[in-house]
């Protein structure tokens, strides 16, 4: 079985001194990190550890856009990828969103 960790996870807004102003874009990312299995080793391991963190770092980003975890989501894009000394993985993934206008 892989070992999941979730990790923290940022919300990157377009520069503005008021804060974003409706219609403009919203850069959210999240980060997972997966641990290789304590029996596998090497390469395969290491995959394996590399899937894991993708899966949480996509459900990460899925719960912070307000989606459910068994979400589908389009239109993000996979920012980093760490391999930790320690077998760990470490991936980072982005989307961009539209800001909404709040209402009054």
């Amino acid at each position: 079985m892989v070992a999941l960790m979730i990790a923290g996870w940022a919300l990157a807004v377009a520069p503005d001194a008021a804060g974003p102003a409706a219609g403009r874009v919203a850069i959210v990312r999240a980060t997972g990190v997966g641990r290789p299995p304590a029996r596998m080793a090497g390469p395969r391991g290491r995959l394996m550890a590399r899937r894991a963190a993708e899966v949480v770092a996509v459900r990460n980003l899925a719960t912070k856009l307000g989606h459910g975890r068994r979400a589908t989501l389009r239109g993000f894009r996979y920012v980093s990828t760490r391999y930790r000394p320690d077998g760990s993985v470490e991936v980072t993934v982005e989307s961009a969103r539209r800001v909404r206008r709040a209402p009054r």
